[in-house]
Order: C-alpha cells, then structure tokens, then sequence
C-alpha cells in the first residue's frame, strides 16, 4: 500500500511537476504576483471549457488530428490577450495586455485568498468542518484584487510607471513555475476540510480500491475538479548575462534514439554541448519575454497546460524552437498566428488517453523531411500502446522523453517520486505511461500535495490555527 497523502509534505519539486525530474530553472526574488502586482492585474480571466469533449473522449483518443486541433483551440484561449484592470498601466499609450494564463492565480494568491475566506467563515463553521460559501470565496476573490497589502500609493503607481516596455510589461505576472485558473482555485477552496483530512494523513490510499461514487475517483476532494479548472507548468531560462535556450532537435531520428533509451538512458540529456544539443539566443519578439522590477529578464521556453474539459484531463505542451514550422509545429492553426508576438514559434505535443488508439501512425498529417506525420510515426507504438508527449524543458531525468503527462500525474497525493516511477518498470511500465490504479487521491493535481506548491499543506495550515483559536 502506498503511504497516505500525509507523507507527502516531504517530496521536492520532482513531484510537483509530475515526471520531471528536479527543475534547474532559474528564478526570481519575486517570482509570484505579489499583492500590488495583483491589484495591477485584477482578477484572474477564467478559463472558457469546451462542454462538449467528453461526448468526444474516444474520438479524440483514436484521432491524432481531432486531439491535436483540440489542443490548439484550448492553447489560443489562454495564450490570447487581455488587458489589466489598472487603465493607467500602459505602453507606448495603449492599455497593458497579458495572455490569460498570465492573470492566472499562483500560490501567494491563493494564500491570501484562503486566509481571508476562512478567517470571515467564522468559529462555529470552521469547527463543523462546513463548506465555504460560495460569498465567502466571491469576496476573497475581490478583496485579493483590490488590496495592495504593504504598498503605499506612492509605491503602488510607481511600479505602475515601471512596467511601460512590453517585456517589463510582462514581468507583472511575475514568474512563478505554477499558475491556476479561477475555476481550479474556487474548487480548492470549496473542498478545504477534505484536503486538509488529507494533509494531515487521514486518509489511506489503497491503489486497487474502487471508488467511493462512481462520479467521483479522488480520495481527498469531495468531487472531481470542474470543467473550468486548468494548470498551467512553465519553465523559466534566464535571458541576460548572454546565456541562451538550448535546443534538442525533435525530429523523427532523434526520438527514436530516445524513446529506445539508445540515448541519454531515454531521457531529453544534461543540457548545451551534449549530443546535438546548442543554444539559441532568441529575441523578445521570438520567445515569451519578461522583465522583473528587480532588473532580471527571463525567457519562457516551454509550459505545459492542463485542462479538466476531459474526466482524465486535456494534457497539452508546448516548447519554443528555432524552426517551429517543422515536425509538431508543422499544423498550427491560424487562431495561435494570428495572436502575433513570440506564439508562432512554439511546437506542441498533447495526450487525451494513456493508451494510443489512433491506427495510423501518422495521424493523417503528411510525411517527408522535417514533416508532422513521420514524428509522429516516430512515437507511435501501435494501437493500445501507451501514448507520447515529453516536453525537453520540463521533463528532467532518464526515461523522461519517453513519458505522457497523465501516466506519472495518475499518482498524485500519494508519496511517490518520479524517480521511483521511472526506475521500476515492474511497478510502473513503459516509462510509468501505463495505467496502474483505479482511483485517483488528488484527481491528478500534484500541486495539491507536493511542494513547492502543497495547497493542502496551505490549508491545514489555517486549520490547524484556528482549531487551536477556536477551542
């Protein structure tokens, strides 16, 4: 039996990201949306889901074609701009614009948040354990975007002036590797006395139990996250100081050699000057750019986008590239060129299912040099084979390239580390891509358990406050 979720407090970063191994991405002294930053920002634009997938989980499934037009569809919404609610951040006159996710929650917010609900949900409700209102949240949410914490006026409207270039513009969201739609933090906070159960070992996980109700195969949520609830992962590279992106080539030659483990023990290897891997030093208009108040400038060479618009979630991502109409950027729609900016230079990869259903290897796109259809071929295992998407910049680690997203986030809340997933091909086959339990304790979410993100952890920290308070 894997231990409860309890345990869980102690697992690193490696967790957090699903199969990726511990991240060496670099950071800033403020890489979360801090409270003035946030009032610059206002609240986070929700995520828009399509209803109608789950009607169309075998389809997408067994088409490469449905899955990836899909996929772009989802990525056009968050990368899409939308303007700050503080009418006097602007550049060159014109209002400032973030890409959705930008506005996105992260873990300071929800900090914030979750403080203030709980303290106004009063002793006697807390000591029953009820569910937040769902005022109670409504107003967490407005007085986080309107409440500037410490900063006085003077400070606040200065770090308004600052952000007047584009990519310092940018560095309003801050940097931060984690970021969480409206509709994935309210569900959090809705199901608070379940997770902090959890946080504090009270619930067992037992991998070959059934689940409790039928519409509902987590262990520690009272239900499954909603259709709006989404995550996004990114991967952050220092921009100045001249150091670049590195750039492992996706072409068909060179995932076979990793998905055999020919090279790199399957995994994406160590970085610059190994094997075919060089470093390119893309401009601001090429690759997602910021700026932080403190100076530093950071680039944005991949993220991962998860969405619950399927039960067992949309598994999307994307990675920037010097030739990014090849292989998997060879398809992208007009809906992500016309977003302008860095968009068009980004390749993308996405998983609907664990198993690969779609009988041909191409997916129906075309083949030939530097084409989509032959790399595809490149990670198709056959029908019923485990599905394939690995992003270079995220998925740390032997055997990494050779993973699906939803194969190593199946075991999230329980204390598994990606490294023992991947060692144990007994245990977990095909690089942990097979589909081993039958439920789920934290649907999916790494980031409710694992550090550095640990939301329950950030929750029973207030419970265990205010039980102390409210004896």
């Amino acid at each position: 039996m894997i231990s409860r979720l309890g345990t869980i407090m102690v697992l690193g970063l490696a967790a957090a990201a699903g199969c990726a191994a511990a991240s060496s991405d670099d950071a800033s002294a403020e890489d979360e949306v801090r409270p003035a930053e946030r009032v610059i920002i206002g609240r986070a634009k929700p995520y828009s889901p399509d209803r109608t997938l789950d009607a169309k989980s075998e389809l997408l499934a067994s088409s490469q074609k449905a899955r990836r037009e899909v996929a772009w569809k989802a990525l056009a919404k968050i990368l899409a701009d939308t303007r700050v609610a503080e009418g006097e951040a602007k550049v060159d006159d014109k209002r400032v614009k973030l890409p959705a996710f930008r506005t996105w929650y992260q873990k300071d917010d929800f900090e914030r948040m979750f403080a203030r609900a709980y303290e106004g949900h009063g002793a006697a409700a807390r000591k029953a354990r009820k569910p937040l209102a769902a005022a109670k949240i409504d107003e967490a949410f407005d007085w986080n975007a309107t409440d500037r914490g410490s900063w006085s006026e003077e400070q606040y409207f200065e770090r308004v002036k600052q952000a007047d270039t584009r990519t310092e513009a940018q560095g309003l969201g801050g940097n931060s590797r984690v970021s969480y739609s409206t509709g994935m933090v309210r569900h959090v906070m809705k199901n608070w006395a379940s997770l902090s159960r959890c946080a504090r070992g009270e619930v067992a996980d037992v991998p070959d139990q059934e689940p409790a109700k039928a519409s509902n195969f987590s262990t520690c949520l009272d239900d499954e996250f909603p259709k709006d609830a989404a995550v996004v992962k990114a991967s952050w590279l220092r921009a100045d100081f001249g150091l670049g992106v590195p750039v492992r080539p996706t072409t068909p030659e060179a995932l076979k050699e990793r998905l055999s483990g020919a090279k790199d023990d399957g995994g994406w290897g160590k970085g610059t000057g190994q094997d075919g891997v060089v470093d390119a030093t893309p401009s601001a208009d090429a690759i997602y750019t910021v700026k932080m108040s403190d100076g530093s400038s950071f680039r944005m060479p991949a993220l991962h986008l998860v969405t619950k618009e399927l039960r067992e979630w949309l598994w999307i991502s994307i990675w920037w590239s010097p030739e990014p109409d090849t292989d998997f950027g060879a398809d992208r729609p007009e809906a992500i060129a016309k977003l302008g900016g860095p968009w068009k230079n980004y390749k993308m990869c996405v998983v609907t299912a664990y198993e690969e259903n779609d009988p041909d290897p191409t997916g129906g796109f075309p083949t030939g040099p530097g084409s989509l259809g032959d790399a595809l071929a490149a990670v198709h295992g056959g029908v019923g084979a485990p599905s394939w998407c690995s992003n270079q910049h995220i998925e740390r680690g032997a055997k990494n390239a050779q993973t699906n997203c939803i194969g190593c986030h199946q075991h999230a809340g329980t204390d598994l580390r990606s490294e023992t997933v991947l060692a144990d091909p007994v245990r977990f086959p095909e690089a942990g891509r097979t589909k081993v339990r039958k439920n789920f304790p934290a649907d999916y979410l790494f980031a409710a358990s694992a550090p550095p993100e640990s939301l329950a952890q950030t929750i029973q920290t207030q419970v265990a406050h205010y039980d102390s308070v409210d004896r």
